[in-house]
């Protein structure tokens, strides 16, 4: 795991990467070679690994991603930070600090965000949702198997089969160190 942090963070510097924190200007703002590869529906997989939902899919995944020379831009809904454990909650407010992911405003869908920003980026996206409501409208995402991609967790491995993608799954007490690694300073967790 930590080879996995290292490679991640030195392949990629994090804090010249090119998100901006308001979501609103990111398709705005982005040109071809910063926009985001593959956009991430950070609460769905949050529970990827089961109940109570936590960051370790989306971190190792990012990981993961990162490691291998993609863009990836987790999209959170705005519930996360009251459906995410209390221990985890620092390395959550210190990714969303990060230019690699946001959090939707109270009231607003998630889906529509990330949905609207792998259109415009031409990126992929990697969730379990079905993404009913927006079928019609971001059709070309949804209703296409290399840009809508599913996955699971098995044998604390992330596999992405449309991304060709297996990765380790982060321990909880990794995730400090993730977060940490991806250049966004210290974190403190009530993880031991």
């Amino acid at each position: 795991m930590n080879e996995l942090i290292e490679d991640a963070c030195s392949a990629n510097r994090i804090k010249d990467s090119w998100a901006e924190p308001e979501i609103e200007r990111q398709a705005d703002a982005v040109t071809a070679d910063q926009a985001p590869t593959h956009v991430l529906d950070g609460l769905n997989l949050a529970y990827w690994a089961g109940l109570p939902p936590n960051l370790r899919v989306p971190l190792g995944l990012t990981a993961a991603l990162l490691a291998r020379g993609d863009r990836p831009f987790a999209v959170f809904d705005a519930s996360a930070r009251h459906q995410l454990p209390p221990d985890e909650q620092p390395c959550y407010a210190a990714l969303l600090q990060s230019p690699l992911a946001t959090e939707v405003p109270s009231g607003d869908s998630a889906d529509g965000h990330l949905l609207k920003l792998a259109v415009d980026a031409g990126a992929s996206v990697i969730s379990r949702d079905r993404f009913r409501e927006f079928r019609r409208k971001y059709r070309s995402v949804t209703r296409n198997p290399d840009r809508k991609l599913d996955g699971t967790v098995r044998d604390d491995q992330i596999f992405v089969p449309g991304a060709d993608l297996v990765a380790d799954l982060p321990t909880s007490a990794d995730l400090a160190l993730l977060v940490e690694g991806f250049g966004l300073g210290s974190v403190t967790t009530g993880v031991i």
